[in-house]
């Protein structure tokens, strides 16, 4: 991986909380494999004419959860199973959060969110009945960090079929074995953006000041989520998944104290492939920061320069800068 960084304008931020606006982009390259399915087993497509596949965001943020339970981080929404008679069933929501409140020994249903991460930063909707009124759990928090979907930016959109033969036969005295299949797309380089606005949970909960207080974020949160959005696509090792891969992250910290808002950044990326290397241009994004330049306090890059060219991003970050790093 090479990493540059440019920081600008630093300011220390108070007691750790990170009040920072945010943007970004993350380019997953998927190669023979179906990051995200629908529901037929295929790689989802845009209804436009080309047929584009995309990926949703919740296909990328199971893949954030992913690696932060690999990673010992506390994840809230995640599929954990009971024993149950010699089999082993899903856990409930009511189950789950059970048991994370006794793991974490905490008393209340925002005390548990706060802990985690992926509902720190992503937020949630939590609504668990009780045969009590009162004892009912209804909460709905605004997570700070917002992705988009991914498209695809390759011009072709070409999905495939494997027929697989199963070594066992569909019934017992059957002489023939079951035929399946996996779908999947050819090539795909899919572009998602992201944006984390700190300020979603304080708006949302103005009155509030224990929701303002227990979600907050600070930069060791921001940390883990740079780590995941740079490494949680290649971390996955499922035979659907295996070739999708994270090959660019692009992040822009903005000054405390700015109001500009940056448009969407995925628009701006062009995706082609020279001599079997796939090449990202990012000339246009590098020309639309120009215009924020007095804006935005740093802006870190990091690419898998063994997999792709990046062009523009000498425009990027600033060569004027002594302690950008490579």
């Amino acid at each position: 991986m090479s990493e540059i960084k440019e920081e600008t304008k630093v300011k220390k931020q108070d007691n750790g909380e990170f009040k920072n606006r945010c943007y970004g982009i993350v380019l997953i390259k998927s190669e023979n494999s179906n990051f995200n399915a629908d529901f037929t087993g295929n790689p989802r497509r845009l209804p436009d004419e080309n047929g584009t596949i995309y990926a949703t965001d919740k296909a990328l943020k199971y893949a954030m959860r992913k690696y932060w339970v690999d990673n010992k981080e506390n994840v809230f929404v995640w599929k954990t199973f009971k024993e149950d008679n010699g089999k082993y069933l899903p856990n409930t929501l009511e189950e789950r959060y059970n048991n994370m409140k006794a793991k974490l020994n905490k008393n209340t249903p925002l005390e548990v969110f706060s802990e985690c991460i992926d509902t720190k930063l992503f937020g949630i909707t939590f609504a668990m009945k009780s045969g009590v009124e009162e004892d009912n759990k209804n909460i709905s928090l605004t997570g700070p960090v917002q992705i988009s979907y991914g498209v695809n930016k390759y011009e072709e959109n070409i999905i495939f079929a494997n027929d697989i033969l199963s070594p066992y036969a569909t019934d017992s005295g059957d002489k023939s074995s079951t035929i399946g299949n996996e779908n999947k797309a050819k090539e795909v380089c899919y572009v998602y953006d992201f944006v984390i606005n700190p300020q979603n949970i304080l708006n949302h909960y103005e009155d509030n000041s224990e929701v303002q207080e227990k979600m907050k974020i600070n930069t060791t949160d921001i940390d883990k989520l740079k780590e995941a959005l740079k490494n949680a696509v290649t971390n996955l090792n499922t035979a659907s998944k295996i070739g999708s891969e994270n090959i660019l992250t692009l992040f822009i910290k903005m000054l405390e104290d700015s109001k500009k808002q940056i448009p969407t950044l995925k628009n701006f990326v062009k995706i082609s492939k020279e001599k079997g290397k796939t090449s990202v241009d990012l000339s246009t994004i590098a020309a639309t920061l120009g215009k924020y330049r007095d804006d935005i306090e740093n802006v870190e890059l990091v690419y898998d320069n063994d997999m792709i060219t990046v062009e523009g991003r000498d425009k990027i970050i600033k060569k004027d800068q002594s302690n950008n790093t490579h």
